[in-house]
């Protein structure tokens, strides 16, 4: 085994008892957490962002308890409006870009880890392809309405006993289906009975 490969194990080992004992015994849990973070501080692991801050989320990096949003930590998102551009201040369109923060604070250490909200970058609609559909929204809609009078005669015509009789042969060759398959299977207990 590689030592990167063990050091995993025992991390992602450390990561489930931590869990596993967060409610029965948060000290052990805390114990575990911190011993966890030390592991992969000690080892450099390489680890994605994405897990660095899921790590970073679950964990409190001073006590190494869990964070679990309402018991052990509390929540909290933070929103810090700033300016794009240089644009003056008396111009009326102005460009506001709103960061936020997702702030976790640990109950049992109240220490406070910030984590970063990224942006979705906005969604833009291209003028083309709004004038193409709008162009192809009356052609459909003929088409469906010429479709539209066939279907309400049928259902009008169409009577009680004309749908029980369909229901009817329907389960007529469900059944001789089933007939069918039974009496390929060969011998039956009749077959042996004396």
């Amino acid at each position: 085994m590689a030592p990167s490969h063990e050091t995993g194990a025992r991390a992602a080992f450390l990561q489930e008892a931590a869990q596993l004992l967060a409610v029965s015994s948060p000290s052990i849990s805390a114990a575990l957490g911190s011993a966890r973070g030390r592991l992969i501080e000690d080892a450099d692991l390489q680890i994605a962002p994405k897990e660095y801050e899921a790590f970073r989320r679950e964990c409190c990096g001073a006590c190494g308890s869990l964070m679990i949003p309402g018991w052990s930590c509390q929540v909290s998102v933070q929103s810090q409006h700033t300016r794009r551009g240089n644009k003056p201040k008396g111009t009326t369109k102005r460009s506001v870009n709103a960061d936020k923060k997702t702030i976790y604070a640990c109950l049992r250490c109240h220490r406070e880890t910030i984590l970063e909200i990224p942006q979705r970058p906005a969604h833009r609609v291209k003028d083309s392809k709004a004038h193409t559909d709008a162009k192809s929204i009356p052609i459909l809609r003929e088409a469906r309405s010429t479709e539209e009078p066939a279907k309400v005669t049928k259902s009008i015509n169409a009577t009680s006993k004309q749908r029980q009789k369909d229901r009817k042969g329907g389960l007529q060759a469900m059944l001789d289906k089933s007939k069918a398959q039974n009496t390929q299977s060969g011998f039956d207990l009749m077959d042996f009975a004396m």
